[in-house]
């Protein structure tokens, strides 16, 4: 996908008020196929470097105008996107020890700001809609409370990661309603592979044959 990208993007400048852990993300950018020190590659900056990293760049990655400048576009982020899910559903599936909880976050984040550059875009960045890195926490935890089924948990676990009270709320709400969604079409990924590999695990409900027979 890096190869496929081939545009290179200026690193930002101006970071006079920036915080020391928003400087070093930048520098963490990687400048593949581009000028090191002045540009960096977008798509490859999200998949050569760590993931904890990129999940941080994404929330945390400051936006200036209407084009994006100084952020991940909306093209490479759907150009990460597409292939990184594609890719961590056939890495799950063959039983490779990769586990889903990162990846379920490094995609959502990067699905969750795709989603607030089309709301900015449609808004002409007038300031109505939150910050892209708002809507990259809420789609990391949708897609992973829609993957694992869990709610106070997970909400925990995220402010914990963030630090600010004032994401309680839209957590809960996105949380309630990946878990609701995603009990209309199956269970929870961990709940399917308990009954694949047969495991004896107690029901919280009574089964209904067992309620009708009495057993």
């Amino acid at each position: 996908m890096p190869l496929v990208w081939n545009r290179c993007t200026e690193l930002p400048t101006d970071m006079q008020d920036w915080s020391n852990q928003e400087k070093n993300l930048v520098e963490a950018l990687v400048p593949f196929r581009c000028v090191a020190g002045k540009e960096y590659n977008e798509v490859a900056s999200l998949i050569f470097t760590d993931a904890d990293t990129a999940i941080k760049q994404l929330f945390h990655f400051r936006e200036a105008g209407q084009d994006d400048s100084s952020t991940f576009s909306s093209a490479a982020l759907f150009l990460f996107f597409v292939p990184y899910v594609f890719m961590a559903t056939i890495v799950y599936g063959i039983a490779i020890p990769s586990g889903l909880f990162v990846p379920s976050l490094l995609s959502g984040a990067a699905f969750g700001r795709l989603c607030g550059h089309l709301l900015h875009k449609l808004d002409h960045t007038s300031g109505t809609f939150a910050d892209s890195g708002t809507y990259a926490l809420m789609g990391a935890a949708a897609v992973l409370g829609g993957m694992a089924r869990m709610t106070i948990s997970l909400t925990v676990i995220l402010l914990e990661a963030t630090g600010d009270m004032q994401y309680v709320l839209p957590l809960m709400l996105t949380l309630m309603a990946a878990r609701f969604t995603g009990n209309v079409f199956n269970e929870g990924l961990y709940d399917i592979h308990i009954k694949l590999k047969n495991i004896p695990f107690l029901e919280p409900e009574v089964p209904t044959i067992a309620e009708r027979h009495e057993i």
